[in-house]
């Protein structure tokens, strides 16, 4: 008999999760599962991924976006005290229609065998819920850098222990739940996110979305860094200062930035105060990445904290040599500690720059890298990781 499964997440945004998600939902055996989906928000043509959903999986959504932009109405004016409260409330009054309509749905469709909650985002109400067998819940983010505060982190904590399995999507981040939840370190398990390689590959031959100039600059060598434009969790200013380091040293190498968001323009001025226009560029945002980074010399990565770090799987499967900042959690365990790439330490800008100099150097360094990644890059293939998906379904 087939099981009845509700997957819940926040978004069809686009971002990282939300493509795990799509990559989940049509790679699983339908014939084994009755699966439904089910998005917080309707974010209307915002919903980028809502025309990749398969089409014998029915999807609901538990907000309106006309409520989702009251929220944001009062959320950026929140510095007045009355849209403070007004945001609080909206907040709230959120959480209320959300329980409230997952109950109805679960009404709907009489009992759930299973409640996967992608995003770990139904926690706030996951125990008002009922007419569910088992809950599992995905956390995709270090915890101690996405709550700051020691009482948000205790809170969750509780909440998590609502759950029937915990999944973790790196080792190292398995661990550090444990550590800081060990009432719950025997729920905890590990599961890497999917990735589609014959995709990946598809969209790398893709030129199409590219102008005249745009396809003249593939032909240049560079190298890529491809992330959000956010300076609290990206760390632009130590690959910045790396290439101010080289250029110093009369090294002249140009680095291509792909990606948009708060900081740009806090990002161009670092640029601008360490004379680095020629050398690096911030080109925009692409629906389609893959055709830059399979033209790059090699791919870079700077950041205070990750979730995973999908791009770095990205650039391996195109087969490009991996430098990534050590930072919890992901790089570090996907590079197998500094074997299948290269790793620096977060904020050590000399250490960056010596390990560019290295590589740009001796050709041979990027191939011993690349070599051993070949390896380790199917331990991440859709085919593979399904699989554990399912297992843990089948076990619950």
């Amino acid at each position: 008999m087939k099981k009845n499964i509700i997957i819940r997440s926040g978004s069809l945004r686009m971002g990282g999760l939300e493509r795990v998600l799509i990559e989940v939902l049509q790679t699983i055996d339908k014939k084994k599962y009755n699966i439904t989906l089910v998005i917080d928000d309707d974010c209307g043509e915002g919903n980028i991924f809502e025309k990749d959903i398969p089409k014998e999986i029915p999807y609901y959504f538990l907000k309106s976006k006309e409520l989702i932009e009251k929220t944001e109405y009062y959320k950026e004016k929140r510095k007045n005290l009355f849209c403070k409260l007004m945001y609080n409330l909206y907040m709230n009054f959120e959480t209320f229609i959300m329980c409230k309509n997952m109950k109805n749905l679960l009404n709907k469709l009489d009992k759930a065998d299973l409640l996967i909650d992608f995003d770990a985002g139904a926690s706030k109400y996951i125990n008002k819920l009922r007419n569910i067998n088992k809950k599992v819940v995905w956390i995709h983010n270090s915890i101690p850098k996405l709550k700051k505060k020691k009482s948000k982190i205790e809170r969750f904590g509780k909440r998590l222990e609502n759950y029937d399995k915990v999944v973790a999507i790196c080792d190292e981040m398995k661990e550090e739940l444990g550590d800081i939840y060990p009432k719950i370190k025997n729920k905890i398990v590990r599961i890497y996110n999917p990735f589609d390689f014959e995709r990946v590959l598809k969209l790398s031959n893709d030129d199409s979305e590219l102008n005249f100039t745009q396809k003249e600059e593939l032909k240049k060598d560079y190298c890529l860094a491809i992330s959000r434009l956010d300076t609290v969790q990206k760390d632009y200013l130590t690959l910045i200062k790396a290439f101010k380091i080289l250029k110093d040293k009369k090294i002249y190498k140009k680095l291509y930035i792909i990606g948009d968001g708060p900081s740009k323009e806090e990002i161009q001025s670092m640029i601008e105060k360490y004379d680095l226009k020629e050398q690096i560029k911030l080109i925009g945002r692409f629906k389609n990445p893959y055709v830059w980074l399979k033209y790059c010399d090699f791919f870079v990565h700077s950041s205070k904290y990750e979730g995973f770090g999908l791009v770095l799987v990205e650039a391996a499967i195109l087969n490009k040599l991996v430098i990534s900042s050590n930072c919890p959690v992901g790089p570090t365990e996907i590079l197998e500690q500094g074997k299948s790439g290269i790793l620096f330490d977060v904020g050590n800008a000399e250490m960056l720059a010596e390990k560019l100099e290295k590589v740009l150097s001796n050709k041979e360094v990027r191939k011993k890298y690349i070599e051993n990644m070949d390896k380790r890059k199917y331990d991440f293939s859709k085919e593979k990781v399904i699989k554990e998906y399912e297992k843990l379904i089948d076990e619950l």
